[in-house]
């Protein structure tokens, strides 16, 4: 059994779960406050170091919510991953053998697909921004210039490859589905520190506890 790919979704998933709770737990704190949290988780672990230590069974207990919270945040992340992946990819082939692609075109093909009809080019350039892949602010594509994406900016970022076409069969099967056959979107979440982009797949799975 091949324990590699369970350890590293733990792995994931528990980094970022200590880094919510220290975001949580410091940020945007005043520094008197801060000393009194810290006196406060002082306390605390020293009570639940007791606790551990006179009733052993309470450890297992929380290694296994441990597990659990962050095995479920490794797969999340995971998800958002591969949908991130997915979107880009899709942005490397609306580029086709072109020098690039303008925020306006990829706005267009969100819109005429009915994803995301709210979105304006602004929204969808943090988006791409938010992604790693910078945004020129004057590109010309096809004879119009305006804000876009160069081809070379894209790929000295991620790493893209050109799909290949469909190999023709006489007798073809019918095509398995499954999530990853479905359209990739991205959900602006706003809140006090600013406005934060998560991508997702379109068609959601349900997850099992």
């Amino acid at each position: 059994m091949n324990l590699a790919p369970i350890v590293t979704r733990l792995g994931h998933g528990t980094t970022a779960n200590a880094r919510r709770a220290a975001r949580a737990f410091w940020d945007d704190v005043p520094n008197k406050e801060r000393a009194a949290r810290l006196v406060a988780l002082l306390v605390g672990c020293w009570v639940a170091g007791g606790i551990v230590l006179a009733a052993r069974g309470t450890l297992w207990a929380l290694l296994g919510v441990w597990c659990i919270a962050a095995w479920r945040t490794g797969r999340r992340i995971e998800r958002e991953e591969r949908a991130e992946a997915a979107f880009v990819q899709w942005i490397y082939e609306r580029i086709g053998d072109r020098n690039g692609v303008l925020i306006a075109e990829l706005l267009d093909g969100l819109h005429q697909s009915g994803m995301h009809k709210e979105w304006d080019a602004a929204t969808l350039r943090g988006v791409v921004e938010r992604l790693g892949i910078p945004v020129r602010d004057s590109l010309k594509v096809g004879g119009a210039v305006s804000t876009g994406v160069h081809i070379d900016d894209l790929t000295a970022v991620w790493d893209v490859h050109t799909t290949p076409p469909p190999v023709e069969e006489r007798n073809p099967s019918p095509a398995p589905v499954s999530s990853d056959n479905y359209p990739t979107t991205l959900r602006v979440v706003h809140s006090a520190s600013g406005a934060q982009v998560t991508v997702h797949p379109y068609r959601e799975e349900v997850e099992s506890a």
